[in-house]
């Protein structure tokens, strides 16, 4: 049974109007979580990945009340995969969205931790006793957008820019048109995706890695402004 999978599937909100209200199931998991304004050249992640063949359970809450049906998804008589293929194939898929999504909360985290201290060099500027804070943020905000950039093209305006810019497609671009890759076939993973995934999950894992060296950083000037009886950063958890 798969409906200990059932919470991964968004709710379907139904009309409250009078008379026969109709809802659809797109059998899509959850998609990945997007980086903001950021520009895909390749790869639709907001969609997740088919639900595989197998027994499931619909819930209809009502004014508090639940009310449950089991229904059965049956598998495409032209695709001959066993249960185990099908699972195999779906937890792949589903790892490459969850490493989307954590691209994006690393993404999330630096924007965050950058405008506050933009925010904050700005309130000290004229501030004498402040001026080697403000020198090491201004540091700290360099290296933070350096890792962005390593991870995505926050400067692409158009997805054209993607290709135009030096260095090219990053991650973001790589490894959602992965997701799509793994998400959208009627047969198992190929040996080829599984080695890409690989290299880029060693990729992702860097910069992550990165990330907590630089939050690390962070501290150090945290304990300064605490010392100043300034504002200190708040950083904020990737999930």
């Amino acid at each position: 049974s798969l409906e200990a999978e059932s919470k991964a599937f968004s709710e379907i909100a139904i009309p409250k109007a009078a008379g026969v209200n109709r809802a659809v199931w797109n059998l899509q998991h959850k998609g990945a979580e997007l980086v903001e304004n950021g520009k895909l050249d390749f790869g639709g992640p907001v969609f997740g990945p088919m639900a595989i063949p197998g027994a499931y359970t619909a819930r209809l809450t009502v004014d508090g009340k639940q009310m449950t049906a089991k229904l059965s998804l049956l598998p495409d008589p032209r695709v001959q995969l066993s249960d185990a293929d099908y699972k195999a194939q779906l937890a792949t898929a589903l790892a490459i969205r969850d490493d989307v999504t954590r691209l994006t909360l690393i993404v999330r985290q630096i924007r965050s931790i950058r405008q506050q201290l933009k925010a904050r060099n700005e309130l000290l500027k004229n501030d004498a006793k402040a001026g080697q804070l403000v020198k090491d943020s201004e540091a700290m905000i360099k290296k933070l957008e350096d890792l962005e950039k390593q991870i995505h093209n926050p400067e692409a305006e158009v997805v054209y820019d993607i290709l135009a810019f030096k260095g090219g497609a990053k991650l973001y671009s790589r490894i959602s048109y992965l997701h799509d890759v793994s998400s959208d076939s009627d047969g198992l993973t190929t040996q080829g995706v599984r080695d890409v995934y690989a290299g880029q999950k060693r990729e992702l894992d860097g910069y992550e890695a990165e990330m907590k060296k630089l939050t690390g950083e962070l501290a150090g000037l945290n304990a300064t402004a605490k010392k100043l009886e300034l504002p200190h950063v708040i950083v904020s958890g990737t999930r």
